[in-house]
């Protein structure tokens, strides 16, 4: 494993708010602007790391099982390889005053988008951000082993500077469907995986120990989660990160008692949630989760199949249809075979927080919006919820990224934004900036004639008035469509813009999406080593509600490899 460190200064240079990025929902902009708008469904409001500190003693009281959980926790690490400080954590997870900051992901391949960089470093610092402040507490990360959807995490992306985006896809075995992750083994396919990213990254002084890490992470015959879990203890090495397999026997044993709960209560859980989806949408919010009142808050596991069920004329069938379950038969499994179980999105944080003393919790705008949801498990279940705290959000700028922006005027909003204004700002700022001017006069000369033309129309006959709005929506039309064609054959000409803002887009906007939803991490390892990952925890501000641009200092020449 390479130690090496170039020399590569990080810097958050400036912050966009999250609401003039695409897709961003109500209930993410309320939360991150306006959380008292929010009050009525979270337990908390999240206020920055005072939030967490003001909840910590009444959740340390409440946790159970400590020394249970630890001893698990020592083991699944010591098999992570995880570094001496994750260890010096979980003895101090002992202490009866230890909090814990949590966050989770889907196991995903070599480690998934950047976002789950950004969510375990937002915990990392927020818990340090708490020992400084006097409160015991400590990273987790839950690894989501339990998920079934192998299609959504068998691939990941990279950019390659000047080649565009490229996709690594593991090939999924014939058996792997709604099993989950953690029950799948890696086959030879996942040499040529690794072969493969590393083939579309550029070759620099890192990418042979890189490799030769992830391949030892992800060997054939592995665990597809463990190669994940792996791959993180090595990232976060010098933070002390603890690692979470909830799908091992023994977590499953500590989650029992939950699981009984949850079958005890399923009708009121579901009638509870379906009430709850009801008011957000009346309040002018989304809701994230699907919920009925013939839902069940765990799955069963058949098969080494992960069947959904709903309750039906009082059993449990699966929406397959092809079992049925009493509810003596699955509160048997629930005391003596949890293995058998799974909780859902509805269930799970509540699992989570009853095997950890959880004061915040660290999610995405999707996972934010589903708390408000499942406010009332954790109600039923009688467990403290925690702080939901948006995880940090950033883009990355490398160094020819920057200079493309600067030379052509642009910002990161209008790169990630609509792209057919993205090109009209750029050709009329450059290359086609006299022929867009003309097309500026000719619609205010046009509107000008034809607000002219509306008043003389409208004394003599409205109707015709009436007749000219339809016709000027037309003609206005018309002379945008044209306007677009011109600036699509003015970039299209100028193979210099559009090597540039291709390859910027690759890095800022790969695939039409946000660069932290789709890049993965080993973009940038690459070009400077684990390094990046320190330097990004010390840039990063887990307490900022924007979106952080992240500037990536220059690369030094000789980090660069003729391609062998």
């Amino acid at each position: 494993m390479t130690n090496t460190r170039v020399s590569s200064p990080v810097q958050v240079t400036r912050t966009v708010p999250v609401t003039a990025l695409p897709k961003t929902t109500k209930l993410q902009s309320d939360y991150a602007y306006a959380p008292q708008r929010l009050e009525a469904f979270y337990e908390h409001r999240w206020e920055g790391v005072a939030s967490l500190e003001r909840i910590a003693p009444a959740v340390a009281g409440r946790a159970e099982n400590r020394e249970a959980v630890a001893d698990a926790l020592a083991r699944q690490n010591r098999l992570f390889g995880s570094s001496e400080k994750t260890f010096e954590h979980i003895e101090l997870l002992r202490r009866p005053d230890t909090v814990a900051v949590v966050t989770g992901q889907q196991a995903g391949l070599f480690g998934g988008p950047l976002f789950t960089v950004y969510k375990a470093l937002t915990a990392i610092e927020l818990a340090s951000r708490l020992r400084d402040r006097g409160t015991p507490a400590v990273p987790v990360f839950w690894v989501a082993s339990e998920d079934h959807d192998f299609e959504e995490v068998s691939h990941t992306s990279v950019a390659a500077r000047g080649a565009g985006v490229g996709t690594v896809r593991l090939e999924a075995g014939g058996d792997d469907a709604d099993r989950p992750v953690g029950h799948i083994s890696l086959s030879a396919d996942v040499v040529r995986a690794v072969d493969e990213l590393f083939a579309k990254l550029p070759a620099t002084i890192h990418s042979d120990s890189l490799r030769a890490d992830l391949a030892s992470f992800f060997g054939v015959g592995a665990g597809f989660a463990d190669g994940f879990a792996r791959l993180l203890a090595r990232l976060f090495a010098p933070f002390g990160v603890i690692l979470l397999d909830p799908l091992r026997k023994e977590m499953k044993s500590l989650a029992s008692p939950t699981y009984v709960k949850a079958m005890e209560r399923t009708p009121e859980i579901a009638g509870a949630l379906v009430r709850r989806s009801e008011a957000l949408v009346a309040a002018g919010y989304h809701a994230q989760i699907f919920t009925s009142p013939e839902m069940v808050p765990l799955f069963v596991l058949e098969d080494g199949r992960r069947k959904a069920m709903v309750r039906r004329e009082g059993r449990f069938v699966t929406k397959a249809g092809d079992a049925s379950y009493s509810n003596e038969e699955l509160l048997e499994f629930a005391r003596n075979e949890p293995e058998r179980l799974s909780p859902n999105v509805t269930l799970r944080p509540v699992v989570q927080d009853s095997l950890l003393p959880t004061v915040g919790y660290v999610g995405g705008p999707a996972e934010v919006a589903y708390f408000a949801q499942i406010a009332p498990v954790y109600q039923l279940l009688d467990r403290p919820m925690p702080v939901i705290v948006p995880r940090a959000s950033a883009t990355i700028v490398d160094r020819d990224s920057a200079k493309t922006l600067e030379k052509y005027g642009l910002t990161l909003e209008q790169l990630v934004g609509d792209r057919e204004a993205l090109l009209r700002a750029v050709v009329e700022r450059s290359i086609g900036g006299s022929t867009s001017a003309i097309f500026d006069d000719t619609e205010t000369d046009l509107s000008r004639d034809l607000d002219r033309l509306r008043a003389a129309l409208e004394k003599s006959d409205p109707n015709l008035a009436a007749s000219l709005d339809v016709s000027r929506q037309k003609m206005l039309y018309q002379l945008n469509k044209l306007r677009g064609r011109f600036v699509e054959s003015a970039a299209g000409r100028d193979e210099t813009l559009q090597r540039r803002l291709e390859s910027a887009e690759a890095f800022l906007r790969p695939n039409g999406a946000m660069q932290e939803r789709e890049l993965n991490v080993f973009t940038f390892l690459v070009l400077t080593g684990y390094g990046l990952v320190e330097d990004l925890a010390a840039a990063l501000d887990p307490e900022c509600p924007d979106h952080q641009v992240i500037e990536l200092g220059g690369i030094p020449g000789d980090v660069l490899l003729a391609r062998r």
